[in-house]
């Protein structure tokens, strides 16, 4: 419920945003005009101006040159299992069934996606924010660094940037993720060989607007919405990895499944 001392375009927003939503401005149906929306819900010109920004920020509109904006037509979301034990290297891989729906018949669903992954590994100084979620990394000590990036049929679906304590496994057969004979095998399985048992992973999920670099590596229009999930890996309360995994919004939904622990166990 609104209230009284809020902004006047948030009216104007939230009406606007369920009738996109519920379907009743449709894919490619003309928004009203600033002109009209200011005769429409009696509000300044203002207050009008910001509700189609914040409606343009969110991906869910796009203006067009001489003409006005128009509702996206957005492509229909495919999923992102959460499947530890198929994709070892990342959190989230994508649904090889192709369906963009659940259950549906198979003479609905394409063929399964051709997957790959780009990666380069770096020893770099960590950003603050990372040094402060790897709790032990001191100012001056590095951390191996391996940017991902996911794609699926070619198409760019997901960045990743993985960060663990160089000193961590320095000198060590998992010294380098996508090197050597535990290549990709991921940070559970890599860390248990150098006697290391991750016990517990920490993900916090975000939505924010991209950064232009992320626009340009996953192929989103400026400005586009993500979803970022910040992951930490710990064995005994101790953070051995962290990542940044950074999703569009418009393109894919998360799907999380978990086996229901038995209460008489």
């Amino acid at each position: 419920m609104r209230r009284s001392t809020d902004p006047v375009y948030l009216r104007v927003l939230e009406d606007l945003r369920m009738r996109i939503r519920e379907g009743v401005l449709e894919p490619g149906a003309r928004v009203p005009s600033r002109n009209a929306i200011i005769a429409r819900y009696g509000v300044g010109e203002t207050a009008a101006k910001h509700a189609l920004q914040v409606l343009a920020t969110e991906g869910l509109i796009e203006a067009r040159a001489g003409s006005g904006s128009y509702v996206r037509k957005l492509p229909a979301a495919r999923y992102l299992e959460h499947d530890r034990l198929r994709f070892p290297g990342s959190p989230f891989g994508i649904d090889e069934s192709g369906s963009p729906e659940a259950g549906a018949p198979i003479a609905d669903r394409t063929a399964p996606a051709y997957v790959g992954w780009e990666h380069r590994t770096e020893h770099i100084a960590p950003p603050a924010s990372v040094a402060r979620r790897l709790g032990t990394v001191a100012p001056a000590e590095l951390v191996t660094a391996t940017r991902y990036l996911m794609t699926a049929d070619g198409r760019p679906v997901q960045l990743a940037t993985s960060y663990e304590p160089a000193g961590l496994t320095e000198g060590t057969a998992v010294a380098l993720p996508e090197q050597g004979r535990y290549a990709g095998r991921g940070v559970i399985e890599r860390m248990r060989v150098i006697g290391i048992e991750v016990d517990q992973v920490l993900e916090e999920l975000s939505v924010r607007t991209c950064l232009l670099a992320e626009a340009a590596a996953l192929a989103l229009p400026v400005p586009s919405t993500v979803v970022v999930i910040e992951r930490t890996h710990f064995a005994a309360n101790r953070p051995v990895e962290t990542a940044d995994i950074v999703i569009s919004a418009d393109r894919y939904r998360l799907r999380y499944r978990f086996a229901a622990a038995d209460p008489a166990a």
